[in-house]
Parts: structure tokens; sequence; C-alpha cells
């Protein structure tokens, strides 16, 4: 474990070098997303914070409230010191570095088409049981995930590996075919 976490500071240490951002996930204290994000956008450091809209009722009034879709986590990219100058807000528990961003900008593209396609998501559990599909129908034809019976029902579960967390949306189980992970 010494060793990754040597190599990881290594990468950062080489990417500040050259003058590159480095993605970072923010873990952050309960119900702090929102402004995490705020104080992200006044330093104009990129941030990514995917939300939902639920609908509940709060003494008879429908209330519509929007919500983080990954509740505890912001995305970002940032320079060491720019990290640092974040943990300093005292709103983060920890960052957690990215070691394969393009892996999670895929996964994270797949759920915002998911949300444009099929605005009545959720967020579930990760989901390790279940084949893993591509979606060859419809307004998500594209999309990979893994599928979740419920029922009759089928829902396609799309993850966000380096949280250990996913979306699941509903989905007809003609519209996908089963493929092998890569």
């Amino acid at each position: 474990m010494e060793e990754t976490a040597t190599e990881a500071a290594n990468d950062c240490e080489s990417l500040y070098a050259l003058g590159k951002r480095m993605w970072y996930v923010l873990h952050v204290k309960p119900r702090a997303e929102k402004k995490v994000a705020q104080y992200l956008s006044i330093y104009r450091y990129f941030c990514h914070l995917p939300l939902y809209v639920r609908d509940t009722k709060v003494q008879r009034r429908k209330v519509r409230r929007e919500l983080p879709l990954f509740p505890g986590y912001v995305f970002t990219k940032l320079f060491p010191d720019e990290r640092i100058k974040m943990l300093q807000t005292n709103l983060l528990v920890r960052t957690i570095p990215v070691p394969h961003p393009r892996v999670m900008i895929h996964q994270l593209r797949q759920i915002a088409r998911a949300a444009k396609a099929k605005p009545d998501f959720k967020p579930v559990n990760p989901c390790k049981v279940g084949d893993y599909v591509r979606v060859v129908y419809g307004t998500m034809r594209g999309t990979e995930g893994y599928i979740q019976r419920i029922g009759r029902e089928a829902s396609l579960c799309l993850n966000v590996d380096i949280l250990g967390t996913a979306v699941e949306v509903a989905i007809s189980p003609g519209d996908v075919i089963v493929i092998e992970k890569h």
C-alpha cells in the first residue's frame, strides 16, 4: 500500500511540475456538497456536482428539492496547492486522487446522458450482481452498465467505480445485449 501512495505522490509531483491539474474526488462533510461547490466556483476552480430532483411533501405542500446524486462527494480538478486551500475550508473530510480520470469522466458522462434521457433515476448502492450490458435501442443507446433485476422489471446500474456507488435507471430488458466488462 505504501508503494501505491508513493507512486501517487510521484505522479502528483510530476503533473504539478508539468503545470497540469489533477483530478480529485472531494469527500465532504455531511450536507456540505453545495457549499463546497460554491467555494470552488468562488476560487474559479473546475467543479462537478451532479444533482437530481426529488419531490417531497412537507406540511401538505409539494416541495421540489435538488439533492446531490453522490452524497458526500464533489468532483474537481486542482493543483496540489489549490487542494490544500480547499482543505483549509474545514468542509472536507479528505481528498481522493483519481488514478484513471478518463474512466471516471466516461462514467460521469454516461450518468449525465441517462439523466437527460430518463429524468426519473435515483441513487442506489453499487451493483455487483448481474450482467454487464450495453443498451442497443432507445434514447440510452450506447450506455453500458450492470443489470439489476427487481421482480419482472429490469434496471440498469451506472457505476462510478472510484466512489463505490451507482445510479439506477429503469430499462426494458429487450433494449440491451450482454457484453464482457473491459
